[in-house]
């Protein structure tokens, strides 16, 4: 049973394909925060992913999850570090349903520094095709779109490693 306190946020959305809609929980947890994602065919509600501690999460405002369906059916899932310290930054991953797997299929990831303004940047990767911009310079990488559960806070293409 999860507390209702520890829910970061609940999205249920229809889905083109061989199911008819996803439910996504978002639970707070020590450090991060867990995803959950139920599907629903027909015949109810049934779990097919749970990823541990998928995002990061910090201890006050400006630093907590949360997340949001577009209005093509996908996820994103907001994590952030706005509050504390010079180093900012902000994480979105969408999660996409494809193949019958819910997949991390895009990140994004911008940063900046408080005190130096040209210290700042954006990595965004296409998951799905490979091709990724890092300040405005292309590449392509070789993560793939892991599915929800293989997916940690850990969890980055090489390309986007800020120091």
């Amino acid at each position: 049973m999860v507390p209702a306190g520890a829910i970061a946020g609940a999205v249920t959305s229809p889905v083109d394909g061989d199911i008819n809609r996803f439910r996504a929980i978002l639970v707070e947890t020590e450090e991060g925060a867990d995803l959950y994602v139920f599907t629903d065919a027909g015949e109810g509600w049934k779990q097919v992913a749970h990823a541990k501690d998928m995002v990061w999460r910090g201890g006050m405002y400006g630093q907590e999850p949360w997340m949001e369906a577009t209005e093509h059916g996908s996820l994103k899932i907001y994590s952030e570090n706005s509050a504390v310290g010079r180093n900012r930054w902000e994480q979105v991953l969408t999660i996409a349903y494809r193949n019958g797997v819910f997949r991390v299929a895009g990140y994004t990831y911008s940063y900046y520094d408080t005190l130096d303004p040209d210290a700042n940047g954006q990595c965004d990767v296409n998951l799905l095709t490979g091709k990724g911009v890092l300040n405005g310079k292309n590449f392509k990488t070789s993560l793939g779109a892991l599915p929800v559960q293989d997916w940690t806070m850990d969890t980055r293409p090489p390309q986007c490693e800020v120091e």
